[in-house]
């Protein structure tokens, strides 16, 4: 089990192409690399749950913001509610990592971090939330942002 997930870890998978048109806009490209974001996400969807278990357990007990006995009561808490959003989460990975397969990942319909294959503990948007994602610099195509 292990060698097989190290041997589609190591398949590089490649995403959607940014160009720039003849418009000088930055549009994105269909790739072949494209049909793997459905398999991707089904073969990483039953590692959720655990992975979001684990970080669950690594949130709960690496935290500051409660007092010493509420880690007895919170902690267990966290990491279950964290697991348990995990296998429903995953569900969601398979149906659009279904969805990905059946249309060769052009409408890219599977989340993004469905498609990258990892064994990395999550914290769920359940129970911390990750905040507002950095402005960006530049745009998808590489130029940066005026």
């Amino acid at each position: 089990m292990v060698l097989t997930a190290a041997l589609i870890g190591s398949v590089a998978r490649a995403d959607a192409a940014w160009t720039v048109d003849a418009s000088g806009a930055c549009v994105e490209q269909w790739t072949a690399g494209d049909l793997l974001r459905g398999p991707t996400a089904i073969v990483n969807a039953p590692l959720l749950p655990f992975r979001q278990l684990a970080g669950g357990a690594e949130y709960a007990w690496n935290t500051q913001e409660w007092w010493p006995w509420q880690i007895a009561v919170l902690g267990p808490t966290v990491t279950l509610v964290s697991g348990a959003a995990g296998v429903f989460e995953s569900v969601w990975w398979i149906a659009t990592g279904l969805a990905d397969t059946v249309t060769g990942g052009y409408f890219t319909i599977a989340p993004e971090a469905a498609t990258q294959l990892s064994i990395r503990p999550e914290v769920s948007p359940v129970i911390a939330d990750a905040g507002p994602a950095p402005a960006p610099t530049q745009d998808n195509c590489g130029r940066p942002l005026k």
